[in-house]
């Protein structure tokens, strides 16, 4: 039996990816059973209630106190956990491993929130350091020490095993790159039509922590502040409240009227409505192991503008629209050029698709054949 620790994944691209992996489980050729601990949530619920009749599959949800609670859960109740189900395997979902089992650890790193030094100089640079210190500094103690206790890390993409070395000693881990994405041909649109003569559709896909300083909303609110300056007309979907918003420090309420207020959206077809013609997705994010709203957009046929970032040129391309992070007026121009632009997007839309399917299909296409690797490596 595999132990999966899914206590990390909360909402928004953790269930995506969640989703992914129990789909890739059911066709298990060694019928392996699976114990998965889950935070005790609606959107966990809702997902986990598609396989809650499958014999492979075992659930145990968990009231997640916070960070310590976590800790305490993972370290002590796993070790019984391990005794009375016989794990032979533990993969832990979300980054964190356990001190003291002799159990084989398989952890995923799909947050590279605790390992950017791009993110640190950002926090030094706006003298956040008690934020710093309390969301980051004090977790990424914690993390290294369990990082440095397992051997067997899963990476979504090669440039997180860079940002890891940074902070431990990679060269006696062993790395998985493994695709968390369907790059089937039947997964990719047709590029969507534009006419900038009409109005734009701002898609801008963000989850509950959207005040975190690496979502960067600042570059997008002010760039959506700039494009009104000089009378572009347009219309915002965004993927929060309007209570979310105009809480915010980091939010301009004279864009409310320009703004459909979408909250988080679990219909995938409700989601699948909004990549639609006209329609320009905007990433701000310091930094991504994958991007998965950025990855919806590519396959689903629409323009993308993100940083000019380390990991969207090794995630998407060389081709991909970019600009430069906390520029004030960087994000607004990149935006111009492609209104201004006379020419069609849909072979550079079509160029972006090609190059994600080629990097995707480059990796791991199933967790069960690192499973396989790492079992039969402690053997």
């Amino acid at each position: 039996m595999i132990l999966v620790n899914a206590l990390g994944i909360i909402d928004s691209g953790g269930i995506v990816v969640l989703d992914k992996f129990l789909y890739e489980c059911l066709k298990d050729p060694l019928g392996r059973r699976y114990l998965i601990v889950a935070n005790n949530n609606v959107n966990i619920r809702k997902l986990l209630g598609k396989y809650k009749e499958n014999t492979l599959f075992e659930f145990l949800f968990i009231n997640n106190k916070g960070f310590i609670h976590r800790l305490f859960y993972e370290n002590l109740i796993f070790r019984r956990l391990v005794k009375e189900h016989c794990i032979d395997l533990i993969y832990n979902f979300s980054g964190t491993a356990q001190f003291f089992t002799k159990a084989p650890q398989l952890v995923k790193i799909h947050n590279l929130l605790f390992y950017s030094k791009k993110l640190d100089g950002f926090y030094q640079e706006k003298r956040l350091f008690l934020r710093w210190f309390k969301g980051i500094f004090v977790k990424r103690i914690v993390l290294i020490q369990m990082l440095n206790r397992t051997t067997h890390l899963e990476i979504q993409s090669s440039h997180v095993r860079q940002h890891l070395s940074y902070f431990i000693n990679t060269k006696n881990k062993a790395f998985y790159v493994k695709s968390d994405i369907d790059v089937s041909d039947n997964a990719f649109h047709v590029p969507r039509q534009y006419d900038f003569s009409k109005k734009i559709k701002f898609l801008y896909i963000v989850g509950p922590h959207f005040e975190g300083v690496h979502k960067n909303l600042q570059d997008f609110t002010n760039a959506m502040m700039n494009l009104t300056e000089v009378g572009v007309d347009f219309e915002i979907n965004l993927t929060l409240t309007s209570d979310q918003l105009n809480n915010s420090k980091v939010w301009d309420a004279s864009l409310n009227s320009k703004t459909n207020f979408l909250g988080y959206i679990s219909d995938q077809e409700k989601m699948t409505e909004l990549f639609c013609d006209n329609t320009i997705l905007i990433s701000t994010s310091v930094i991504e192991t994958l991007g998965l709203h950025v990855i919806e957009g590519i396959k689903n046929g629409i323009i993308t503008i993100t940083p000019d970032e380390e990991y969207a040129n090794t995630v998407y391309g060389e081709n991909m629209l970019k600009y430069e992070l906390f520029n004030k007026n960087s994000l607004s121009n990149t935006i111009m050029t492609v209104i201004n632009c006379k020419e069609s997007y849909s072979d550079k839309i079509l160029s972006i698709q090609d190059d994600l399917r080629q990097s995707e299909m480059s990796k791991f296409g199933s967790i069960l054949d690192v499973f396989d690797e790492v079992i039969n490596v402690q053997k």
